[in-house]
């Protein structure tokens, strides 16, 4: 059943088992674990089924633009959260990105790998990504001969369709006899006990401001990571410091992935596999290189992956034609100014012709048309000379902070505050790696790298991580390992903010597993 929380009466209460505050990819994820079951389940989204870009609004706060991109950028009030402009990558956490490791300090998740295997083959039909195995039978590595006692090049990136988690499973929830969707709801408040030892209700408006109540026995926040972080944060009338904020942890340790890029020019008889491939069943997938974890220990480097990336297509210098026209087309969309330098990507245009056609089609018929979508442009380089993208971690840096601003949204609730920080580990990782690279592809005679590595970090975008962080006892952490409120008996928060260490790989996974353990973890409450 879907309601929309701008016909609520004001001041009314409404009554559910388990409220799920947000309905990305977590919180949609949630919900359906508990379909056809005996528990009344409410779940709110602060948007519609469509995006309104009026609600960017709330989600407005004080950022450094050098070094963040803004508060409004990469988040959706909307059904589907973030999925709804999700590019489908998708990867597990490593084994050892859950483990302790000297060189990276507050690191060690108090799970394993092993626990959340089992939850990351239910997130992947979520997310509709084929069978759990991320190993290719009889697949050439990225670049032949590569392999060595310091590179690996076994790995690859699955591709989601993607899915929009709020298009494909609107029906499940429309449907569901048990489970109750209310848009357009916005909580401003998570109201305690005299205590504080458990929520009593939520307070909720919608943008007409009809102030209403949400009372259940157990509260799911599932709202992103830096929203997660302000909710808990303002809801601080018997937690002065805000809820799980006894021992100081509650906003700090925020994290993203560094992006990086360089150049490498492979040797001529080098075989490359540089774009996109396909299993059988039409899921596209990418080949990546890494360091290995011995070599890694090694030097004391944060967990990073390579793979091949378009070049910038804001410069012509690339003389492609499907890349000036990517170009113009996004920039038309996104009605975002033309560089100075539009004779030059036209001309591009006009004298590959031949390129054009052929992508096109390509484009049309992968991307458009296809249900499992071409995930981006990547072309072919005659010269094989290829840009490659390296994701790499982050440490969960004290410093790196999220509080509250001064400032106001049009509800009176205390906006966000982000002081996002790089460390000289995160670059230094960076850079090690790529020499580490850099002496295995002259020794094999594969290529080399060009100089001009970017070692300065773009500003951050869109993962926001760390700020509820998982840990063993309040003393070290927000979350328990259920991902419990410390010291809150029904409050339980599904975000990629309770992600101890940042490991390179894109979030939502993790995120969707997380949600479908957490999700067990509240059905022994219920004897499911």
């Amino acid at each position: 059943m879907i309601i929309d929380a701008r016909s609520i009466t004001e001041n009314e209460t409404l009554d559910c088992d388990i409220c799920i505050v947000g309905a990305g990819a977590a919180g949609i994820t949630l919900a359906q674990e508990f379909l056809n079951q005996d528990v009344k389940v409410l779940l709110l989204e602060s948007g519609g089924i469509k995006y309104n870009a009026n609600l960017d609004i709330l989600n407005q706060g004080e950022v450094d633009l050098s070094t963040h991109s803004s508060l409004e950028e990469n988040r959706r009030r909307q059904l589907g959260g973030a999925t709804t402009v999700w590019g489908g990558r998708s990867v597990p956490f490593d084994a050892s990105d859950f483990e302790y490791k000297c060189h990276v300090p507050y690191s060690g998740w108090p799970i394993t790998k092993k626990d959340l295997d089992p939850y990351y083959e239910l997130a992947h039909k979520y997310c509709e990504l084929g069978a759990y195995n991320y190993t290719v039978d009889g697949a050439k590595s990225i670049v032949a001969g590569l392999n060595s006692a310091d590179i690996s090049t076994e790995q690859i990136y699955l591709f989601s369709p993607p899915t929009n988690f709020g298009k494909r499973y609107l029906n499940v929830l429309k449907n569901a006899p048990n489970i109750t969707l209310l848009l357009n709801a916005n909580c401003l408040k998570i109201a305690t006990d005299a205590t504080g030892n458990s929520v009593d209700y939520l307070d909720v408006a919608s943008l007409r401001k009809n102030k209403f109540r949400v009372r259940a026995k157990q509260y799911v926040l599932a709202t992103g990571g830096l929203e997660v972080t302000r909710l808990l944060l303002v809801s601080n009338d018997v937690h002065k410091q805000g809820l799980g904020n006894r021992f100081n942890h509650l906003g700090r340790y925020y994290m993203g992935h560094i992006n990086s890029y360089i150049k490498i020019q492979f040797a001529e008889k080098v075989p490359v596999i540089w774009d996109y491939q396909r299993f059988p069943d039409g899921l596209y997938y990418q080949h990546s290189i890494a360091i290995r974890e011995e070599k890694r220990q090694e030097y004391g480097l944060l967990n990073q992956r390579f793979f091949v990336e378009r070049p910038n297509f804001r410069d012509p210098s690339h003389q492609s034609g499907i890349l000036s026209a990517t170009y113009l087309t996004k920039s038309l969309i996104k009605k975002q100014k033309i560089s100075q330098d539009l004779s030059e990507h036209l001309k591009n245009i006009i004298f590959d012709p031949q390129g054009m056609l052929g992508f096109s089609y390509k484009w049309i018929t992968q991307r458009i048309l296809s249900q499992k979508k071409l995930p981006s442009v990547i072309i072919e380089n005659k010269s094989k000379l290829y840009t490659f993208r390296i994701d790499s971690e982050q440490i969960p840096n004290p410093n790196s902070l999220v509080s509250l601003s001064e400032s106001k949204d049009i509800f009176g609730i205390n906006q966000l505050k982000v002081d996002w920080r790089c460390s000289e580990l995160d670059i230094f990782s960076v850079e090690k790696s790529v020499e580490i690279l850099k002496q295995t592809l002259e020794n094999t005679g594969s290529g080399k790298v060009l100089p001009g590595i970017i070692t300065s970090p773009p500003p951050q975008a869109g993962h926001h991580l760390g700020t509820t962080r998982m840990s063993s006892t309040p003393q070290t952490g927000v979350v328990d390992a259920n991902c419990k409120v410390h010291d809150v008996s029904n409050l339980y928060i599904a975000s990629s903010s309770v992600f101890t260490t940042s490991s390179y790989a894109n979030p939502t996974l993790t995120v969707v597993a997380l949600a479908v353990r957490l999700a067990d973890h509240i059905k022994r409450f219920y004897g499911k």
